[in-house]
């Protein structure tokens, strides 16, 4: 029974994946919680706690001998932190190699399964996927400024290829359970509903929201990330060194902004109009309404990834009240 490392195990992804390994009965989950807060939840969900203030705290990297470990699944959502926990992580993966080399044994590479984005893509109309380049002067089109990180992050992860099997998971734009990525656009919906009532003025007027009325992001329910993640888990030492280039789009549908927040307005009660006026300069708005054009007939295909939550308009009634 493999030993999987979650990192982010309590985030939104993250406890949705530690819960979809559980239910298969195949892993022995570990967790890493920052606080002692953090590792009671953990245990509370019958993971195996491993407390560490941060990504590159001596307890952790330690804790991956200790504890046999034998894939890490890196969902923190980290930036700076995680470029040095690759470092480190590639450290325990050659140190394991060169250990059994001396005992003149063969074993199997320390496995590396990181958390991108199809907003590396950047925003398009047109179809890409996920064996196009992204970051580089030849890719089609600069990802969303929010990310562009990930892309020498993604990088690092595939050329640490000779010390790990590695792969990259990259979520589109995520929603279901508490949605809390898009609390930003569904909040003054919600407020004006509240507020709205007879003899208020402000039932009659629209309200503003900062979003690109012809954004079309690309969507994948948590719970289908979650399956893809398990899946990525599942086959990482069926794919590694086999030449399979070991990225993976995740999106279920594309949905355009306007009618996802029309949606949202009418499920929430508010009986007034929805105007987008626009992302403006914030980097996470843009991102937000980053167009996402994406196939994942690889993760279908080579992960047998199954999604099962398809349609975000059609259930918005469930989604804006979880």
């Amino acid at each position: 029974m493999p030993n999987i490392l979650i990192l982010g195990a309590t985030g939104y992804i993250g406890s949705a994946l530690s819960q979809s390994l559980l239910r298969s009965g195949n892993r022995l989950v570990y967790g890493h919680a920052r606080t002692p807060e953090k590792a009671k939840a953990l245990q509370r969900d019958e993971i195996t706690s491993i407390l560490a203030p941060s990504l590159t705290s001596p307890s952790l990297i330690n804790a991956i001998a200790t504890h046999r470990i034998d894939i890490i699944v890196d969902v923190a959502g980290a930036d700076k932190e995680t470029f040095d926990l690759l470092n480190l992580v590639k450290k325990a993966g050659a140190e394991r190699l060169e250990n059994a080399q001396r005992e003149g044994v063969l074993v199997p590479k320390l496995g590396f399964i990181y958390c991108s984005g199809t907003w590396v893509h950047g925003s398009s109309l047109l179809p890409v996927n996920d064996l196009m380049p992204v970051g580089t002067a030849s890719a089609p089109l600069p990802p969303a400024e929010l990310v562009a990180w990930r892309t020498g992050l993604e990088k690092e992860v595939l050329n640490a290829r000779d010390v790990l099997d590695v792969a990259i998971v990259r979520p589109a734009l995520v929603y279901g359970r508490s949605s809390a990525i898009w609390t930003s656009l569904f909040s003054p919906l919600l407020q004006a509903a509240q507020g709205q009532g007879e003899g208020n003025s402000a039932s009659s007027a629209a309200v503003k929201i900062q979003a690109d009325d012809d954004s079309r992001p690309g969507l994948v329910h948590v719970d289908d990330v979650a399956s893809g993640f398990h899946c990525a888990v599942d086959k990482l030492s069926m794919i590694a060194g086999t030449g399979v280039y070991p990225v993976f789009d995740l999106q279920t549908s594309q949905e355009d902004m306007r009618g996802i927040l029309g949606a949202a307005a009418r499920e929430l009660g508010w009986k007034g109009g929805v105007e987008l006026v626009g992302a403006g300069e914030d980097l996470f708005t843009r991102a937000m309404c980053t167009t996402g054009n994406c196939s994942s007939g690889r993760a279908k295909i080579i992960l047998g990834w199954t999604p099962r939550r398809e349609g975000f308009v059609q259930g918005m009634g469930v989604f804006v009240r979880a």
